[in-house]
């Protein structure tokens, strides 16, 4: 027995959109802009980040790269998991991070992106940085230098969609068109 192709297209939907559900990772590209010296904080890059599980709306950020003021990150600081208690710290001139970031604001003052812990950037050589929640409408950057004392960077993030998104929505429409041509023949 032969199944109706529209059928069969919506069969495939179905498991493409169960699928689709299961967790994954976002990417998205970040940008910053500031003017303070010794550093700026403008910078830009790609960063990775999961759903939090036990923070609603938060996103875990787990790996991140680009540059700021030219010099290239080299990775995230580790941060175990979020504990408002314990936040974890850098070396030196320390600053507070958790890594968490808010694509759609942290519902807490007006807070966007990211909190007042922020997230916690490697530049290599002991060099340490983190973009963070300054004030209810501002970011800013700080890095481990003791003669930074931090300053205004603002701190902004737009969605890359998926390379597997394309793919569904491209196969999706051959689909359709496929029906709709045989439908037309017919």
């Amino acid at each position: 027995m032969k199944l109706p192709l529209s059928l069969f297209t919506v069969s495939c939907l179905a498991i493409f959109l169960t699928c689709a559900t299961v967790a994954h990772a976002d990417t998205f590209a970040w940008e910053s802009t500031g003017a303070a010296f010794p550093f700026i904080g403008t910078g830009s890059g790609t960063l990775t980040a999961v759903t939090d599980p036990n923070i609603a709306g938060a996103l875990d950020v787990t790996s991140i790269s680009g540059t700021v003021d030219g010099v290239t990150i080299t990775g995230l600081l580790a941060c175990a998991a979020y504990d408002p208690s314990h936040p974890c710290s850098s070396s030196g001139n320390s600053f507070l991070y958790d890594n968490l970031l808010y694509p759609g604001g942290t519902g807490v003052s007006g807070l966007t992106v990211v909190d007042f812990r922020g997230i916690g950037i490697d530049f290599g050589n002991g060099l340490e940085g983190d973009f963070f929640a300054s004030s209810s409408h501002e970011t800013s950057f700080i890095t481990n230098d003791p003669h930074d004392n931090g300053h205004v960077s603002r701190f902004s993030i737009t969605s890359i969609p998926e390379p597997g998104s394309f793919f569904l929505l491209g196969t999706g429409l051959l689909g359709m068109t496929g029906a709709v041509r045989r439908r037309v023949k017919s």
